[in-house]
């Protein structure tokens, strides 16, 4: 009875830390981010952020930014991809924009992996807020989401094939609350031979501060002084937790032991 009670309070324990970390994205690290060569230019300006400017104005007025291929997700398993999105309105002008991108492949026998599709989402600032717009595979560059507030928000693609079509559906999210999002949205291609992501790509920076892009989420702003009762709950509920648990594991030792 002993043993089932520990194994029961480690399994617990087990369950208490796994909820305690989200599964696994693509980390988008400095290191990875690819500069130079008409492509922009990354500046690390802390261990979590990195700093990101458009340098060669195209023909049709896009300033290109750093690129990032450190995804290995595959259409195949379906795709979900979040980039950490730093907003802070004192650091652009009225108008001023940059553009994100996550492109797929297609991969073809005996060939190298090459360019198939791409999902454009845009950021511009507009007055005191900051409005969000698919602006190349949704009809009428759909606004996604206005944004007031200085904050680090989540940007999420999520791409899916069906029947030799690629599907892709975006959502802004700040810390798991849900901003704006689309429909899955078929994309104008044939997709029998998709395979993996591309690269995340800076392809539009028309903002002389550029954007900051977070390796991972920072921890969410304090709000515990406005609710302190639901902190409080929350500090003992996970208090709790950690002792049953190791009440558990302690049971446990002792009946292996024995």
């Amino acid at each position: 009875m002993k043993k089932i009670f520990g194994l029961s309070l480690m399994f617990a324990f087990l369950f208490f830390i796994a909820n305690l970390n989200v599964f696994a994205l693509t980390t988008w690290k400095y290191e990875d981010w690819q500069d130079g060569k008409n492509y922009g230019l990354k500046t690390k300006t802390s261990s979590n952020i990195t700093n990101l400017k458009g340098e060669k104005e195209e023909n049709d007025g896009m300033k290109l930014g750093p690129y990032n291929k450190a995804s290995k997700a595959k259409i195949s398993d379906g795709i979900t991809e979040e980039v950490y999105v730093g907003l802070k309105k004192d650091d652009y002008q009225n108008s001023e924009l940059f553009e994100l991108s996550i492109a797929i492949n297609k991969k073809e026998n005996s060939k190298d992996a090459e360019y198939l599709t791409e999902a454009v989402v845009m950021t511009q600032k507009s007055g005191d807020k900051f409005v969000i717009t698919a602006n190349n595979w949704t009809k009428d560059k759909k606004t996604i989401a206005t944004i007031d507030a200085d904050g680090v928000y989540t940007y999420k693609w999520e791409f899916k094939k069906s029947n030799n079509k690629i599907l892709v559906k975006f959502t802004v999210l700040d810390y798991g609350k849900v901003l704006g999002t689309t429909d899955f949205v078929e994309l104008d291609v044939d997709a029998s031979n998709a395979s993996d992501v591309r690269y995340l790509w800076a392809c539009n920076i028309k903002a002389n501060y550029g954007v900051d892009i977070y390796t991972s989420l920072p921890p969410k702003p304090d709000t515990t002084i406005e609710n302190p009762q639901t902190a409080d709950i929350n500090i003992f509920f996970y208090l709790g937790l950690i002792g049953i648990s190791t009440l558990g594991l302690l049971v446990l030792k002792k009946e292996v032991n024995n």
